[in-house]
């Protein structure tokens, strides 16, 4: 006999659920759904109900009636809910209130009704708890999809009759998409093409589908990075207009504007990047005062000189957000020809910049801040090793002149200040471990390694802190009653602080018991008090994840990771949008107020909630779309490391195993099965896993041996087991 496939309705079927989804989560007698359907064939009607029932896309309750699908319990009468969903890896899901932090539902896969990951849907409340503190729900409504596309390979199974075409198979990149897919028109498509697919419809448990594009075949170099930017829903291109217009930018200098500009061609700025770095924001230059005092000059790209308002540019940066670096490129938010090119400030070039000039005494406090639109000339373009193994080991570049390694060595004075302050304010440094990805010449991943942070590096980073406090308190002077773009971090959430507490105590952390008035300069302190705790690398990352996250409003709540009242990001136009709009707030209020109209500036004023909103948007998924990436490429690494033995630390302890860190930060999972040398019961109470025969706890900071048992590049997952206890 044959038997049809789950998913796959007949439109009887189809308009039953239809129906039954208009009642909003309510049941409907049988006798009703007769007249709704106005359909003569009763006994059709009642197969079709039969095999929704079945197949549990709708429940028949013990009074006859009807009600979309769930399992073991009913839909509570009342009131409905708004938000998103989030699927598991098990194809179940939670629900979250908008705006909320914490999950209000569970969702059966049974019961998400075609939702798809993230998105917007109208649920009721079942009488049922899976989960203790989570009621059960059901998805009733589709409010709006999350996604148009999604990326896929397609498959080609051949079938023993050669006039048939054979056995077609989509498998979505993306893990948490569990319904059945159906294509168009699959006559261009080979076996293995990597496919972006539009969704034309998602309707009764199936996607519809065409071909948007077709980026090459699985086995493609860059076609596993360039698979995860589009399933993102991030377009590496830039549409036709946006290239047409950049063609067209005059990229010349002209006589008008050079007099609007302070010309600094003649001082010493340099660009101090990673070597690859093609997109050069800044540059920098410090002088010595007569009195002791030194002037730090900050010139940033003066990228709103060139992006118009309202111009193609102008939406393709609000759309884009931020510029994504992803191991071996870069998906820039401005087109290259802006972005390493005349926007970039390359040696031995004119360009134009808006530099924030800072006279800052011995205590490194400001003493003046001027901010202006100018034009600079940088002198050199160092690599941070470049500057690195001068400051270590006195090695010059021989065609740098003298009177620039001077230069340097002024700024590194400077640099020296500017600590002390950050020091004694309480700045947080975290000192977290950053992985570095590096490929062969077929881009094949070759090793992963620490990436290196010198006196370089952290000097840039204190410079570029400087100027954008000097930039927010300058700004406040000048404009005291406009609205501004702030960069805020908050205090940590005391339910945050209050699970720091159970991890900290678990792994020797001291720290002050009295948490009800966490301040940056005492969580430094902790720091420093815990320099030679061995779980000083855990400490860090506890201490992270307790933090809020950053992120951008025009309400200033201050900055507590740095221990700033006022900041905000000036610094890096070139690849984030809030710097773009914090220099339209200068070019527009501060440096050439005569040159906009009132629309202009209101245009600017009414929608900065907005570009905060979507800066922080594309912010996220930027870390995500960068986190995905390297995720894959760890896997794919370590499945030739199979079977390999690694020291490591517990990291992490869930209800479904203990996650332990290798010294290059790879992470990988360690099931309770493979626990091996007891049967170890999850404490949910205490965050550890005991065995219940030997006693031993495995806890945070567990140091302990583990060989790898697999790694799967598709779903980004490695698992480890452990053989063996370090301490």
């Amino acid at each position: 006999m044959y038997k049809r496939e789950i998913n796959t309705l007949s439109p009887l079927e189809s308009k039953i659920l239809n129906i039954l989804k208009d009642q909003n989560g309510k049941p409907i007698p049988i006798n009703i759904l007769f007249k709704k359907l106005n359909y003569g064939n009763r006994s059709a009607v009642y197969s079709a109900i039969d095999y929704l029932t079945d197949n549990f896309f709708i429940e028949k309750l013990n009074n006859g009636k009807l009600i979309l699908g769930y399992t073991n319990g009913k839909i509570l009468d009342g009131q409905t809910f708004v938000g998103t969903i989030i699927i598991n890896g098990k194809a179940d899901a939670f629900f979250k209130i908008k705006d909320e932090k914490e999950s209000f539902a569970y969702i059966n896969k049974k019961n998400l009704n075609s939702a798809l990951n993230n998105d917007t849907v109208e649920i009721c409340l079942m009488d049922k708890n899976t989960y203790p503190d989570l009621q059960d729900a059901v998805v009733t409504k589709i409010i709006e999809r999350d996604r148009d596309f999604f990326t896929g390979t397609y498959y080609l199974k051949p079938t023993r009759n050669k006039f048939k075409k054979g056995i077609e198979l989509i498998v979505p990149d993306d893990k948490k998409i569990n319904l059945k897919i159906e294509l168009d028109d699959s006559s261009d498509l080979v076996n293995g093409n990597k496919v972006l697919f539009k969704i034309a419809r998602i309707s009764d448990g199936v996607i519809y589908c065409s071909v948007s594009k077709i980026l090459g075949h699985i086995d493609d170099v860059g076609n596993d990075i360039i698979s995860i930017v589009y399933d993102n829903n991030i377009d590496p291109e830039f549409d036709e207009e946006t290239k047409e217009e950049t063609s067209k930018i005059d990229f010349g200098f002209s006589q008008e504007e050079d007099a609007k500009r302070k010309d600094l061609s003649h001082i010493n700025f340099v660009t101090i990047d990673p070597a690859t770095s093609k997109d050069m924001d800044d540059a920098v230059c410090v002088v010595k005062n007569k009195d002791g005092t030194y002037k730090l000059y900050v010139a940033i790209a003066d990228v709103s000189y060139y992006v118009k308002l309202h111009s193609n540019l102008w939406r393709s940066a609000l759309k884009r957000g931020t510029s994504i670096y992803l191991v071996n490129q870069v998906i820039p938010m401005l087109p290259h020809k802006l972005s390493n090119n005349i926007c970039s400030l390359n040696p031995f070039e004119k360009r134009y910049a808006q530099v924030c000039e800072m006279d800052i005494d011995k205590n490194g406090e400001f003493t003046n801040i001027q901010v202006y639109p100018a034009i600079i000339f940088s002198k050199y373009k160092f690599a941070y090793d470049n500057v690195n193994d001068y400051i270590k080991l006195k090695k010059k570049i021989e065609e740098v002149p003298d009177e620039i390694y001077e230069m340097l060595n002024t700024s590194f004075e400077l640099d020296d200040y500017l600590n002390k302050k950050r020091e004694k304010d309480g700045y947080i440094n975290f000192d977290i471990k950053e992985a570095k990805i590096i490929l062969d010449e077929n881009e094949k991943i070759k090793d992963v390694v620490i990436r290196e942070t010198g006196p370089a590096q952290k000097m840039i980073e204190n410079f570029m802190v400087a100027a954008n406090e000097a930039v927010t308190l300058k700004f406040h002077q000048l404009c005291p009653n406009l609205p501004f773009v702030y960069r805020v971090h908050a205090k940590p959430e005391e339910k945050r602080i209050n699970d720091f507490k159970i991890e900290a105590d678990k792994i020797g952390f001291i720290y002050d018991r009295n948490l009800t008035s966490w301040k940056p300069n005492t969580v430094s302190k902790w720091l420093e008090k815990n320099k030679n705790n061995p779980n000083k690398d855990l400490i860090n990352m506890i201490l992270l994840r307790t933090m809020a996250k950053a992120k951008y409003q025009t309400a200033n709540l201050g900055h507590f990771g740095l221990s700033i009242s006022n900041y905000t990001h000036f610094t890096s136009p070139i690849r984030r949008l809030a710097d773009v709009i914090v220099h339209y707030l200068l070019r527009m209020f501060v440096y050439e107020p005569e040159n906009y109209s009132e629309q202009e500036k209101d245009y600017i004023l009414c929608n900065l909630d907005d570009f905060c909103l979507k800066a922080n948007s594309c912010e996220v998924l930027a870390v995500e779309t960068e986190r995905d990436v390297n995720a894959m490429k760890f896997a794919e690494y370590m499945k030739e490391k199979i079977g390999c033995e690694y020291n490591g630390f517990v990291s992490y302890i869930t209800n479904f195993g203990v996650f332990v860190q290798l010294e290059n930060t790879i992470e990988g999972l360690v099931k309770p099965m493979f626990i091996k040398d007891d049967y170890y019961v999850f404490n949910q109470k205490d965050l550890t896993y005991v065995g219940r025969n030997k006693n031993r706890v495995i806890s945070l900071g567990q140091k302990v041996k583990i060989r790898v048992v697999d790694a799967n590049k598709e779903t980004k997952k490695i698992d480890f087991e452990i053989i063996g206890y370090l301490n």
